[in-house]
């Protein structure tokens, strides 16, 4: 009996060493979640360069067997999908000095055929326009733009990658969006529909008070004379 607990006395001790353990080993490790938009400029077994418009030299980015690849819908697509040349957004965290890539989401690629007229692009291409306005109405589904150039509003459906900033490029809450709002949405034509990739939010003109106008107040007085006979 006495074998016994002693038996179970070092069972616990070693059961609270390795707890301790791995408590000392389980620090909390601040992370942020950011996203940069590009084109792939090299993927390799464990990297993925990306190049974009705004760096003159391309971002480097690790990845592990938890990064995540998904096209524009969010259905996962398989890592030998990506390659160099495609547009891709990268939501990585940064470690230290490193970048550890957490989801990668696949755009669509501009593809023509070899030896094919200008004619023959494939219809899946998508292109990147804006169009600024007023926003109409915004729902669940889509948002409602009128502009100044069109007779009729126009619908853009929107996805959870569509990103909402302010004039300065800060982000802004998607509660913020409302009717009345003054907005440029940047979009891409899949087929007949339009998906906004980024809506810039501007601040809503308010109504000033009109110039002072100067109204003149002519006052005319008659004067008749009647003279008695």
């Amino acid at each position: 009996m006495k074998r016994m607990n002693t038996i179970l006395s070092a069972v616990a001790i070693a059961a609270t060493m390795l707890a301790t353990a791995y408590a000392q080993d389980a620090v909390q490790t601040t992370t942020t979640s950011t996203t940069t938009a590009g084109t792939v400029s090299d993927f390799g077994p464990n990297r993925i360069v990306i190049r974009t418009q705004s760096d003159a030299a391309p971002m480097s980015y690790t990845y592990t067997k938890k990064t995540t690849c998904v096209d524009e819908t969010g259905a996962p697509v398989s890592v030998e999908t990506v390659k160099s040349g495609l547009p891709v957004t990268v939501y990585y965290d940064r470690e230290g000095d490193a970048m550890v890539a957490r989801k990668v989401v696949v755009r669509r690629a501009v593809t023509t055929a070899p030896d094919a007229p200008a004619a023959a692009v494939t219809e899946s291409r998508t292109t990147t326009t804006s169009s600024a306005g007023t926003i109409s109405a915004f729902d669940p589904n889509a948002i409602v733009v009128r502009t100044d150039a069109g007779a009729a509003p126009v619908r853009y459906s929107y996805t959870k990658t569509t990103t909402y900033v302010d004039e300065n490029g800060n982000p802004v809450s998607i509660d913020t969006v409302k009717s009345g709002l003054p907005v440029t949405v940047y979009y891409d034509r899949d087929g007949d529909s339009m998906v906004a990739r980024k809506v810039i939010v501007r601040r809503a003109v308010s109504a000033e008070p009109a110039p002072g106008v100067v109204i003149e107040h002519k006052k005319t007085t008659t004067t008749t004379t009647t003279t008695d006979q």
